[in-house]
């Protein structure tokens, strides 16, 4: 039977109501109606390739200006995780940005094989944009945040008031800039081949002037030469495994043990030593030398309109790659960091109030241990070969279905999670696509290390299993981006360009290291404490909306977290 609403019906119970009309409505109508108190700029500091627990790993050895100041005057979420299986850098600045998901914003991975080019590419890849500045202008590179679906912060803040708001965001690595910047900001980021600040073409039609002058100093340059030693002394580097470990990584001619020296083979800068560069505690000082100059020149905060500048961090990412997370390298980085960060608090505390900041503190993932750490404490680890994924799949399909004609394959391209089918010889063949997907999924299982699969049929028609890991997988699952069979391995092993490898340490897995990450939230409309309540990095993107006074981004998936806020 219909229920048909009475607009007169309705004011008479309104009226009639001594409940509804007792003198106790009003402190909640006010409370609902009081202006927020919004900040005049909001910091998004995102550290790329932190684990939760390095914050109190080296609590011990940091000082009381840097995290222990934030986490004492801001709310601590100590079990922040991600809700995906695919913990890198892109998904996770992407729902950092705007609390959606892979399955919502498109953004399911870092790279993606494109079935109309019939190639890998970079998930921001658009041959429509180019890069500005230094004269860099290689092909293929990250430039725009198109593929993205929905908007994100930044975004919905410039929206709010007619962009009279400002957006900036910088970073080392171009996806985490443009995903913190959105559509609507300005994204830059460092170079490794211009040793220098890009943008794009999407965000504008030339640097401005700032950015030009800042590549000006050449700040880069002036490392040339210098040797990374440790800041501690040697005692204080118990808290890792050995300097010198098997599998490290000697990146970029950098060395596997301190003390590190930044050269060239070349005996000058070249994009080997600026890429190098990037693992040093150096390149968040650039990074940070970067931002103070963004808010001068940018003259953020400096109205009554709320300005954002995101940064990301990324030495711990690089350093983490090469040497693994519980290196020494990873430890010192992290122990600068909070030196670092200080004179960064310090700086911002010189130029606003207490009460017209707010910042904001998390990591796009975690850190996998090195396989071959944790195999020598006789825990089972390992590295997966791509190849092996892939012959298994079509020594198993060759043989269920025969060899596909023409010297064609059944497997296009293994890109973590998803393994790319060849549409093209299933329809050949007149093949059911669920059934050899399945088919392809149990042929994996014979392969060491890998510990489930679901299948894009699975996905699309709703059949997975109620799990965690069918859950994760689906939040990292796009039609248009993702494969046709899409896989976990099990604890502790690698698959992907670290499977292919002997040495060096990653992530992406749905594990509690990748998946747990720092949270921190201070400044304005903000209760400080410890809250341990479960929180979904979801979750970050629309809390800090509602300290904006801004509604969450569109495609938001988390909630406000209410008991943090004043």
């Amino acid at each position: 039977m219909p229920v048909h609403f009475s607009f007169r019906a309705a004011l008479g119970v309104l009226l009639l109501s001594p409940s509804l009309i007792t003198p106790t409505l009003a402190p909640h109508v006010a409370a609902q109606e009081r202006p927020i108190k919004k900040p005049k700029l909001a910091i998004i500091l995102v550290m790329d390739q932190v684990r939760a627990e390095y914050l109190t790993r080296y609590a011990p050895l940091f000082g009381e200006g840097g995290f222990k100041s934030l986490m004492r005057t801001g709310a601590t979420l100590t079990n922040a995780h991600y809700g995906h299986a695919t913990t890198y850098t892109g998904p996770g600045h992407a729902l950092i940005g705007s609390g959606s998901y892979g399955h919502t914003s498109g953004i399911v991975g870092n790279r993606f094989y494109n079935s109309e080019s019939k190639r890998v590419e970079s998930m921001f890849f658009d041959e429509n944009a180019k890069l500005l500045g230094l004269e860099a202008v290689p092909k293929d590179d990250d430039t725009s945040p198109r593929n993205f679906m929905g908007n994100n912060l930044s975004d919905q803040l410039l929206l709010s008031n007619n962009f009279k708001s400002k957006a900036v965001a910088i970073a080392n690595k171009d996806r985490a800039a443009i995903m913190l910047a959105g559509k609507l900001g300005k994204a830059y980021w460092y170079h490794e081949g211009a040793g220098g600040i890009v943008s794009s073409t999407f965000y504008a039609r030339e640097l401005p002037a700032w950015v030009q002058q800042f590549n000006a100093r050449k700040i880069p340059d002036s490392y040339y030469g210098k040797t990374w030693t440790k800041l501690l002394p040697e005692a204080a580097y118990s808290l890792s495994h050995a300097d010198d470990f098997a599998s490290e990584t000697d990146f970029k001619a950098l060395g596997r043990t301190f003390p590190h020296v930044l050269t060239d083979k070349s005996g000058k800068p070249t994009a080997d030593f600026y890429e190098a560069f990037t693992a040093t505690p150096w390149a968040n000082d650039y990074q940070f030398e970067l931002a103070r100059t963004a808010i001068a020149a940018e003259k953020l905060g400096a109205d009554e309109y709320t300005d954002i500048l995101g940064i990301s961090l990324t030495a711990t990412d690089i350093a983490g790659h090469a040497y693994g997370p519980d290196s020494h390298e990873v430890q010192d980085i992290m122990v600068r960091l909070d030196r670092q960060l200080e004179t960064f608090l310090k700086d911002i505390k010189s130029r606003f109030k207490s009460d017209e900041v707010l910042i904001a503190l998390t990591a796009d993932h975690g850190a996998s241990p090195l396989p071959e750490y944790m195999a020598s404490l006789g825990i089972e680890a390992g590295r997966i070969k791509r190849k092996s994924i892939s012959d298994a799949i079509e020594v198993a399909l060759t043989a269920r279905y025969g060899a596909p004609a023409n010297a064609a394959t059944w497997v296009r391209v293994v890109e973590d999670p998803s393994v790319f089918l060849d549409q093209s010889v299933i329809a050949q063949k007149n093949l059911d696509a669920a059934e050899v997907q399945r088919v392809a999924g149990e042929a994996m299982l014979t392969v060491k290390g890998i510990a489930l699969y679901y299948t894009r049929e699975q996905m699309l028609s709703g059949q997975l299993p109620a799990n965690r890991w069918a859950a994760m997988l689906e939040k990292a699952f796009h039609p248009l981006r993702s494969g046709d069979v899409l896989f976990i391995t099990k604890p502790f092993y690698f698959n992907g360009t670290y499977g292919d490898r002997d040495t060096g340490s990653t992530h992406g897995t749905p594990y509690e290291y990748d998946t747990h990450v720092p949270m921190i939230i201070a400044g304005v409309g903000v209760r400080p404490g410890n809250y341990s309540m479960a929180v979904d990095v979801a979750d970050f993107a629309p809390t800090l909306a509602g300290l904006l006074g801004v509604d969450a981004p569109a495609g938001s998936e988390g909630r406000r977290l209410t008991e943090i806020l004043r």
